[in-house]
């Protein structure tokens, strides 16, 4: 692809940039909606589930990125507190201090800032690590360094409707709301969206811990990016960031929301959406319309789809200790240190790869599609959602009603994920290599079936290729029922040219191979692997149309060998 023509070519004139133009106002700004909308009734109660809350965060599970004496700093708020309660002053005046002095510290963690001059050097420090990742160190075109930036943006696949989403940023704000599967995701979407939608940068969440990285987080934290600190479970703290949704969605500042709340483990597409972050946006377009403010809040699923994820190992690891718990027996594999390094800087810099984001259809906060006016559209026919906020024909607040509202959005985001969901090579030779491991020990669940050997996992060329076939046509069927999508080298490949593709790609970026092919058999060095990319068509029931030749039956006794 080339670069896109830019809608607002000055910089500072962009709406990221507008916002941040007074960061104290917004801290300011934020400390004050966040104080208002606390129950005082509650208050006593809420302090000192906070103040317990991270006294017991600071203890076990400290970083580097935390403010200096950060344990000092909640041992002298419990002491303050405590002294509420005995002081001769009114103890709800003391108490009102320190939720004053708690939310501040809070905003001034959370809130960003987005500097121009930062985001120019960014970008080309980003074009390079880019092309470093996904380009091969050589090219048809020379023997180029890692290749051009045209090279580079040949490497992102960009689908969906990008004139129409271009055509209505001006008409509301908008809120890209893509899957989760790596911590390169914001960092990659943000630079997609900017040289190859025209779209001006977006801001964006993201966790704490990627800060104690000091080059990542000067960078970050002068790019629009705000602060999300999973570590901290309290009320308080959460009302913090819920409302700084609320507020910047207000403000007109055009967010990438993850609404899966964090990576997907599993490696499938996210299917239950977070509906904290959902009632933040629900109940910021019931603002609008209680202010008459007539601005429409624009939803855009976007759906990644890689070939590899550089953190799979961990993140399946942590799925399978988390749903199996004492049935998931983890297998330590011991290998020299620094010939695995060894190994996969070779393989890095000898497979190239590629990235595609798929945009769906602009909608409203209540699923229906969006004309080139914004205008909502449901079953043909023009609505007006403002009515939707109505009781007896009058605007109101409703907390429960809106929470209706969030669920119902969440589940036309998870409706679009499927959709826009882009099948690659690999995901399918994953899905039906461990479909056919998976029906080769039928009496085995998921968990015995990982401890088996390499040597129990192996699967006939002619075999595998029939499968692949067979799971391909009925993509072709769901791609035309517009249940999925399917990229490029699924429709024109065969299927052993899509074996080898996806194959090449799985084994491209980890030490141990998912799928490998030897004298004839297709095996599997890491079964754990091979199921994370498996995951990818979880939920289109393509199960049904995998077989296997041979059937076995293990004792779970057997598999631990």
């Amino acid at each position: 692809m080339k670069e896109v023509p830019k809608i607002i070519k000055n910089i500072e004139d962009w709406p990221i940039r507008q916002f941040y133009r007074d960061r104290q106002r917004i801290v300011q700004k934020l400390t004050k909606e966040t104080i208002n909308s606390i129950d005082r009734m509650q208050l006593s109660n809420l302090l000192n589930q906070t103040v317990y809350a991270e006294k017991l965060r600071c203890k076990s599970d400290p970083l580097k990125v935390d403010p200096p004496k950060e344990s000092a700093y909640w041992k002298k708020i419990e002491t303050d507190l405590a002294q509420s309660i005995r002081s001769d002053i009114s103890s709800s005046d003391l108490q009102n201090e320190l939720l004053q002095k708690i939310v501040n510290r809070y905003s001034e963690e959370i809130v960003g800032d987005f500097n121009p001059k930062t985001f120019r050097f960014a970008r080309k420090v980003l074009t390079f690590f880019f092309k470093m990742l996904y380009n091969p160190f050589s090219s048809k075109k020379g023997p180029l360094f890692w290749g051009g930036k045209e090279t580079l943006l040949d490497q992102f696949k960009v689908e969906g409707p990008l004139d129409h989403i271009r055509n209505l940023f001006d008409k509301g704000t908008v809120i890209i709301m893509p899957t989760h599967f790596s911590n390169l995701d914001s960092i990659l979407i943000g630079y997609a969206i900017e040289m190859l939608t025209g779209l001006p940068a977006f801001s964006y969440g993201a966790g704490l811990n990627l800060y104690d990285y000091e080059l990542m987080a000067y960078y970050m934290s002068r790019l629009g990016a705000y602060k999300i600190d999973r570590r901290k479970k309290n009320p308080l703290y959460r009302q913090t960031l819920d409302q700084f949704s609320t507020v910047s969605i207000r403000e007109g500042l055009n967010s990438i929301f993850f609404p899966g709340g964090t990576r997907s483990r599993s490696g499938s597409l996210e299917g239950k959406l977070k509906w904290g972050l959902m009632n933040t946006i629900i109940d910021a377009q019931n603002e609008f319309y209680m202010r008459n403010y007539d601005r429409k809040i624009i939803i855009v699923p976007l759906v990644l789809s890689y070939h590899f994820v550089l953190e799979a190992q961990g993140l399946i690891e942590n799925h399978l200790k988390r749903t199996g718990k004492e049935n998931y027996i983890g297998r330590l594999k011991r290998k020299n240190v620094s010939m695995k390094n060894i190994r996969f800087i070779r393989r890095l810099f000898s497979s190239g790869s590629n990235v595609t984001l798929s945009f769906g259809h602009p909608i409203d906060i209540f699923g229906n599609t969006l004309d080139e006016d914004g205008c909502s559209i449901k079953k043909g026919n023009v609505i007006e959602i403002k009515d939707y906020f109505k009781s007896d024909g009058v605007l109101s607040r409703d907390t429960q009603r809106n929470r209706v509202y969030s669920r119902y959005l969440a589940e036309k985001v998870v409706e679009s994920y499927k959709r826009e969901n882009v099948v690659l090579t690999s995901h399918v030779t994953a899905f039906t290599a461990f479909q056919i491991f998976q029906k080769q020990y039928p009496n085995l669940d998921l968990f015995a079936l990982l401890t088996l050997p390499e040597d129990y996992m192996n699967i006939g060329e002619n075999e595998m290729v029939l499968q692949v076939e067979r799971i391909v046509e009925r993509l072709i069927e769901l791609s035309r029922l517009n249940h999925v999508k399917l990229s490029s080298d699924l429709r024109f490949l065969d299927a052993r040219h899509i074996i080898k593709d996806g194959m090449k790609h799985l084994n491209a970026y980890h030490f141990y191979s998912p799928l490998y092919l030897r004298n004839g058999m297709f095996r599997c060095e890491d079964l754990k692997l091979l199921y994370y990319y498996h995951n990818r068509l979880f939920g289109y029931k393509l199960d049904r149309m995998v077989t296997s030749e041979k059937k076995q039956q293990l004792t779970v006794k057997e598999t631990l060998y």
